[in-house]
């Protein structure tokens, strides 16, 4: 077991710092959780209780010849956004994630290096709820404010993106933005110098993904670090250009004096971009005159209808059901101009929290009706204030069961999830017709939540068990539920002389939360963490569980 090296001396905050990214990496940024509005999952799927030290037990297991050859896959999980065009993220493998860990953990300081980029505006910070990366846009007054200090005496504005960036990511390419080009392939042709690091973190991201060098998960931190790794390496070289320019995830603007110089911008970054085996995403390629305004006129609109719904003093005040209705009337309007645009998930976050009593009942019932359309927007329906007694449970149950199946039709996992996490909350339970559906769907995490209720379990159960008898991958692609049966001990282990379940199930990890449960490993992230603790105090893992065990 790897210890960690406690101090609280002089590099306290560097301390602190990989602490958190320890943390954020296993706990809270390793399940797709980037949303603001951390709404990818449903609240009760969460990965509180896999922390750093679970995760470094599992990477001492030795990989069996299989596993080395073929490698992970992983489960699939299908995010509908705003255009109603699902995007497939990815729950890694716990093996697989775990030896991805351990590899950023041994090289920390190597990729804070690698991954520094002042024109990035990508963050790896602490977060209040645990998480180091929250990929929020700017409001409009800072977005303003900086256009303003940094367009002052151009002329153009130079916009593009990376076609596909997490799925075109060639994983040799993360040696190459490290080491250089030269150097990376002169290690390739000579077996006298030691494996670089970076070797190693190219095998384990491959590793945790059937050992295909194209293409990497997208929604845990891990992933997001190493895209910012290499275009980084891709900014590097833009600067030696001199071009003012920034980048949001995979998203470039650059500003720029002439018409020709913005050519220049986007001709140079599709260059760069190149080397890395990455191309422009021409569909999004544009040069625009300035000045232009900050903010898209959808939302100048929007915000513009909401405007008269703030009192004359600022402060926000609670909306009867007719300027709501009208609000939400006039957003869907602008939806069907703007296709582009997230008009009514923006609208539904304004309206949510400014509605209480009959207004907003009224408006869950208009927000429920037009999640059947957009699944996106059913993360919302539990931020608007409706009482228990405000609505038909009968009815709502009917609803929730149709939302089920329209998005089983759709292939949309989150239209699934999010509706089986409400039936829960109602204490509910899903149809037989639904049950069915969720689990001919053969959608992993859907069926996963399906197992919470009893009234399904048999039927799983017999689905979990032509997956038993199924190769390797299959069981990896539904890794979830397998892990979650066999913690209730409704299933025997998987996976033959691989002891993955056995230690998670060891040190109680539930990927379902149980509210105000903490496990003793998530109390011993309390407790390495408590700066009133002498160093001369402090027990590693396997100390500390063994004397809080007696």
């Amino acid at each position: 077991m790897k210890e960690f090296a406690v101090s609280h001396v002089a590099n306290d905050v560097v301390f602190a710092t990989r602490r958190h990214f320890l943390e954020a990496l296993t706990r809270w940024n390793y399940f797709p959780n980037q949303k603001s509005s951390a709404s990818e999952l449903p609240p009760n799927i969460c990965t509180k209780g896999f922390t750093p030290e679970v995760a470094f037990k599992l990477s001492e297991i030795q990989l069996n010849k299989e596993r080395r050859k073929g490698g992970f896959d992983l489960v699939e999980y299908r995010a509908t956004r705003y255009n109603n065009v699902s995007r497939v993220l990815g729950l890694i493998h716990p093996l697989a994630f775990a030896n991805v860990f351990a590899a950023f953990d041994a090289n920390y300081a190597e990729l804070e290096a690698a991954r520094a980029d002042e024109n990035s505006a990508i963050h790896v910070e602490q977060h209040s709820d645990g998480r180091m990366l929250i990929m929020n846009y700017e409001d409009f007054e800072t977005k303003a404010a900086r256009a303003v200090q940094q367009s002052f005496g151009k002329r153009f504005r130079a916009h593009t993106d990376v076609a596909n960036c997490f799925g075109s990511i060639y994983t040799h390419s993360l040696e190459w933005a490290i080491q250089g080009f030269e150097v990376a392939k002169a290690s390739l042709v000579s077996s006298n110098q030691p494996t670089h690091w970076s070797s190693n973190l190219d095998r384990v991201l491959r590793m945790s993904k059937r050992n295909e060098t194209s293409g990497l998960p997208i929604g845990p931190a891990t992933s997001s670090i190493a895209v910012e790794v290499i275009l980084a390496a891709v900014d590097r070289e833009l600067r030696k250009r001199n071009f003012s320019f920034e980048r949001y995830i995979d998203d470039y603007a650059a500003l720029c004096a002439t018409y020709e110089e913005a050519q220049d911008f986007t001709r140079t970054l599709g260059k760069e971009l190149s080397k890395y085996r990455l191309t422009l995403n021409l569909a999004k390629t544009h040069i625009a005159e300035l000045p232009e305004p900050a903010q898209e006129k959808w939302v100048a609109e929007l915000m513009s209808a909401a405007t008269p719904l703030l009192r004359e003093d600022g402060q926000i005040s609670y909306l009867n059901s007719g300027d709501a209705f009208q609000f939400l009337d006039h957003a869907i309007r602008l939806n069907n101009e703007t296709p582009d645009g997230s008009v009514i998930k923006f609208a539904v976050a304004i309206v949510a929290g400014r509605v209480k009593d009959n207004a907003a009942a009224n408006v869950f019932e208009f927000v429920l009706n037009l999640a059947w359309h957009y699944p996106i927007l059913l993360p919302y329906l539990e931020k608007i204030d409706a009482r228990a007694d405000s609505y038909d449970k009968e009815k709502l149950v009917e609803k929730l069961n149709s939302i089920i199946s329209v998005n089983v039709d759709h292939r949309r996992s989150d239209g699934i999830c999010w509706a089986l996490y409400y039936l829960e909350r109602l204490e509910a339970a899903p149809s037989d017709s639904s049950i069915a559906r969720v689990i001919e769907s053969e959608d992993c995490v859907a069926i996963a939540m399906l197992s919470n209720f009893e009234v399904a379990v048999d039927r799983i159960n017999a689905y979990a068990k032509s997956i038993l008898n199924s190769n390797l991958y299959a069981k990896d692609q539904n890794w979830l539920l397998l892990y979650q049966l066999y913690r209730r001990g409704l299933i025997a282990d998987p996976y033959e002389n691989e002891k993955t379940f056995e230690v998670l199930k060891q040190y109680e990890v539930d990927f379902f939360c149980v509210e105000g449960a903490s496990t003793l490993a998530e109390k011993y992230c309390d407790y390495v963490s408590n700066p009133f603790i002498e160093d001369t105090d402090r027990q590693n893992f396997d100390e500390w569980l063994q004397a809080a065990e007696k």
